[in-house]
Formats: structure tokens, C-alpha cells, sequence
């Protein structure tokens, strides 16, 4: 009879203990600035102040700093991701945990903000007046479209690419590189994207660095040339973004170009009014830290430029670009004497001054299709 009365009572004494334990543990577990596994920095304790406290601003950043601050947090945005994926939810983090250990972004959409950025970037290169070439990244989804999810939304990116060669490709000066279709034929292949995160990988960004150079005419260095350096343990963006902390690690390709002359490169990477030189476009550091993909180029800056005084020719290229480029620019760098890189969420000054100060005699606009669809930064190109 004893026994059953505990039992009875059982549940209360659970939700007892779990009220009384969560307020110990969160004031006697340290605050983390940062969830290497996210790859994100964890808001803080805020402030409390009689502005912020009448406006609701305090409540919102407290609640914020709860949940990011919540002991065993890592554990349970996990539980949540596979219990979301167990019950017939794939794709509610924004990710598909698709075939073969993918995880792919879900499809973008078009929106008038895509319709902008068209009108934007076609204005951009009329004012340019140099011969300029723009190709879209499809998304891994679209290449690896038999890797899905049986239950998935359309990618619609051929669609969304066809409109841009339409838009863009008629203005005088302009070709509209589509790498859609080979993609599609060296998917069974090669490797084009990682299975965790959403960039190409380096295979990828070689591929499409061959077709850049029948369309630019340029002759693209041949494999051969490259010494693959490969970097075990990363995980990506998708991971991160997903929850699904059992899905494998993957390697990090550099690849360096070991017939091109030492010491021929010079990278400038600028922040602010900061500049940071180096002889070579790799920055291995990077890969002892939680986003490896900073190895190239050191990551995301406003501008970054690569001359090399032993380039095929004297011509100077400017990239306008997002994170995709970080390993396309490299290879690039064997067929033009400066390479600048341009990217417009961290660069705030006009982009079309830069092309007449450095006498661009050529312009590369490649964004991912995510970027060109969704990215408001494109709205401060002038």
C-alpha cells in the first residue's frame, strides 16, 4: 500500500526536483561565450536598465540568454533535432538530412528581393563597361537531388538560374555562366559539396573554375599541378544548423598549385584599416580552429586582393562575391595578375570606383544561389 502511495506521488516529486535543480544548475554551471558545436557565440547575462526594461528589451535578451545559457544545452538541441527527424519533420532546422550523410539546405524561394538584386547587379555592370561574367551556385539539394528526403519542397534553381541568364545575359558585355548541367553529370563522380555544410567543396570550385575558363578564355591549370592537402574532423555550417551531432566529420582539401614559382603570390587581406599580407592563399591556423573553411582566405573580409607577378597574363579580374569564392580565388590567381575579391556585406564604399581605380579590365560575379536570391547586401553595390 506504501509502495503505491510513492508511486502516486511520484510525478510531483520529479517536477519538484526538476524545479528546484534547473535554477541551482544554472547559477552554479559558468555562463560559455560561444557552442563550438553551433559555431555561434551564446548571449550573455544582460543589464537591466530603465530604458530597456519599460521597452521589453531586457525581457526578450533575458529569455534570449536562458535559452542559450541552458545547462546541457548541447544535448537537448540534439534530442530535439532527431526526435523532429524521427517523427516525420526533416527540414525543420532549415536542413534535410538527406541520403548518404547529406545535409542540404532546404530550396530557396523567389522574392522581390531576387527581383532587386537583378535590377541591381544589371545597373552595376552597365556602369562597369568592362566585359563581365556572372554565374550562380546551384545549391547541393539541386546537384544531389536523388539524395533527398522522399517528403521535400521543389528546388526550384534551374528556374531561378534561367531567369538570371534572361535578366542579366542580354546586356552588352555580359555572359551568363551556367554550370548547372555539368554538375549534374560529375555528381556520381566527384565530391562537388560537402556533406556538412553548404559550400563546394574544392573539386567543386575546380570544376567550375574550368568552365569559367572556356567562357573568360583563359587555360585553366591542369590537376596535375596540384599537391591535395587533406584535413580531417570538419564540420560545417549544416551541421551545425541541423543538431544531428551523430553525423560523421568530413576533410578539408587545400589544394596548392606546386609547379607555380614561390614566392610569386601576394595576398593582402584588408580590415578596416587593418592589412594583413601573406605569401600564399591557405591559412592552415585556421584549421586548428571550430570554422576550418576560414583556411581560405582567412574567411569573410570586405575586400581581399591576390596579384602574382608570374600570372599567364597582365590582366586584372574583380570578383564580386560571397563565401563561395574563398577557394574558386585561388586557382584564379594563376591566370591574372591581381585578383580582387569584393564583398559587399563588409565593404561599404562604391563598388564601380573600384572597378576605375585599379583598371579592372574584367568582372566575376558569383554568388551562391541562396545569396543572390535572399541577400539584401546586394542593395549597396553603388
Amino acid at each position: 500500500m506504501k509502495n503505491k502511495l510513492k508511486l502516486k506521488y511520484l510525478p510531483a516529486y520529479v517536477f519538484c526536483i526538476i524545479i528546484f535543480a534547473v535554477p541551482v544548475l544554472y547559477l552554479s554551471v559558468k555562463d560559455s561565450e560561444f557552442s563550438s558545436l553551433e559555431k555561434r557565440n551564446l548571449s550573455q547575462l544582460p543589464i537591466p536598465g530603465v530604458e530597456s526594461v519599460f521597452k521589453g528589451d531586457f525581457g526578450k535578451d533575458f529569455e534570449t540568454y536562458l535559452n542559450d545559457q541552458m545547462p546541457f544545452r548541447t544535448f537537448f538541441v540534439g534530442v530535439n533535432a532527431y526526435y523532429d527527424l524521427l517523427s516525420g519533420r526533416n527540414g525543420m532546422s532549415g536542413i534535410y538530412s538527406a541520403k548518404d550523410d547529406y545535409l542540404t539546405v532546404t530550396p530557396v524561394k523567389e522574392n522581390s528581393t531576387f527581383n532587386n538584386n537583378l535590377k541591381y547587379l544589371g545597373e552595376f555592370v552597365e556602369t562597369a563597361d568592362v566585359p563581365s561574367y556572372i554565374c550562380t551556385v546551384p545549391s547541393s539539394g539541386y546537384i544531389y537531388d536523388d539524395k533527398l528526403p522522399l517528403n521535400h519542397y521543389e528546388y526550384k534553381d534551374g528556374q531561378i538560374i534561367s531567369k538570371i541568364e534572361d535578366s542579366l545575359g542580354s546586356i552588352e558585355n555580359v555572359r551568363v555562366v551556367n554550370i548547372t548541367d555539368t554538375f549534374k553529370q560529375l555528381k556520381n563522380d566527384e565530391q562537388l559539396y560537402y556533406k556538412t555544410d553548404h559550400h563546394w567543396t574544392s573539386q567543386g570550385a575546380y570544376e567550375c573554375y574550368k568552365l569559367l575558363g572556356e567562357s573568360m578564355n583563359f587555360t585553366p591549370t591542369p590537376k596535375e599541378s596540384f599537391n591535395i592537402e587533406s584535413c580531417g574532423g570538419f564540420y560545417g555550417t549544416n551541421y551545425s544548423k541541423s543538431g544531428l551531432w551523430l553525423k560523421p566529420s568530413e576533410s578539408i582539401e587545400l589544394w596548392v598549385n606546386e609547379k607555380r614559382q614561390k614566392n610569386s603570390l601576394r595576398v593582402c587581406v584588408f580590415e578596416g584599416e587593418d592589412v594583413t599580407f601573406s605569401d600564399d592563399c591557405f591559412f592552415r591556423d585556421n584549421l586548428k580552429t571550430n570554422d576550418q573553411y576560414t583556411a581560405f582566405l582567412d574567411g569573410n573580409h570586405g575586400i581581399v586582393t591576390i596579384s602574382n607577378k608570374n600570372a599567364q597574363t597582365d590582366k586584372k579580374l574583380l570578383v564580386l562575391r560571397d563565401s563561395y569564392s574563398h577557394c574558386l580565388a585561388p586557382f584564379l590567381a594563376d591566370n591574372y595578375s591581381l585578383v580582387t575579391l569584393v564583398d559587399i556585406r563588409y565593404y561599404f564604399k562604391p563598388v564601380s570606383d573600384l572597378v576605375k581605380e585599379q583598371d579592372i579590365d574584367e568582372i566575376l560575379i558569383i554568388y551562391s544561389i541562396d545569396s543572390i536570391v535572399n541577400s539584401t547586401d546586394i542593395a549597396g553595390i553603388y
